[in-house]
C-alpha cells in the first residue's frame, strides 16, 4: 500500500512539469509556424516583384529579401527540426490571399503594394522573433530567434 500510494504522489507531482512542457512546446510551435510562414511569404512576394515589379529600388530590395530570408528559413528550418517541431510546406491561406492580391495587383501599382506589404510584414515579425527571443522556452528557436531578430531590424 505504501509503495501504491508513494507511486502516485510522483505521478501526480510530474503533472505540472508535463503540462509545463506542453506550454512550452505549443508556445515554440506556435512561433515557428508563425516564423516559417512569414519568411515564405516573404520569398514569394519577393519572386513576384522581381518579375512584375518597375521600380529598381523596390526589385532591389525584393532581390535582398530573396536572399536574407533564403537565409534565414534553413535556419529556422533547422532549429525546429532539433527542437522537434513540424513547419507547414505551405502558405495558409491569409498569406496565400496576400500573394493572390499582389499577383493581380495592377502594375502600376506593383511597387507601392509590394513595399506596402513588406512594412507591415516586417513590423509583425519583428514583434514575434522580439516576444519569442524574450518569453520563449529555452531550445534552438529560441537561439535562432535571437540570431535572425537583428536582420529583421535592419529591413524596416
Amino acid at each position: 500500500m505504501k509503495i501504491l500510494f508513494a507511486s502516485t504522489l510522483i505521478i501526480i507531482s510530474a503533472i505540472p512539469v508535463m503540462a509545463a512542457d506542453d506550454a512550452a512546446t505549443k508556445h515554440a510551435a506556435d512561433f515557428a509556424t508563425k516564423a516559417a510562414l512569414s519568411n515564405q511569404f516573404e520569398i514569394e512576394a519577393a519572386k513576384i516583384e522581381i518579375a512584375k515589379g518597375k521600380a529598381s529600388d523596390a526589385r532591389q530590395f525584393a532581390q535582398d529579401m530573396l536572399v536574407d530570408h533564403g537565409k534565414a528559413g534553413p535556419l529556422l528550418a533547422e532549429a525546429a527540426r532539433k527542437d522537434g517541431i513540424a513547419l507547414p510546406s505551405e502558405l495558409d491561406s491569409e498569406h496565400r490571399q496576400k500573394i493572390e492580391a499582389l499577383q493581380s495587383a495592377d502594375p502600376e501599382n506593383l511597387d507601392q503594394a509590394y513595399l506596402s506589404t513588406q512594412v507591415t510584414a516586417h513590423q509583425q515579425a519583428v514583434e514575434l522573433f522580439d516576444r519569442f527571443s524574450k518569453d520563449g522556452p529555452d531550445g534552438e528557436l529560441k537561439k535562432t530567434a535571437n540570431k535572425i531578430l537583428p536582420d529583421l531590424h535592419m529591413h524596416l
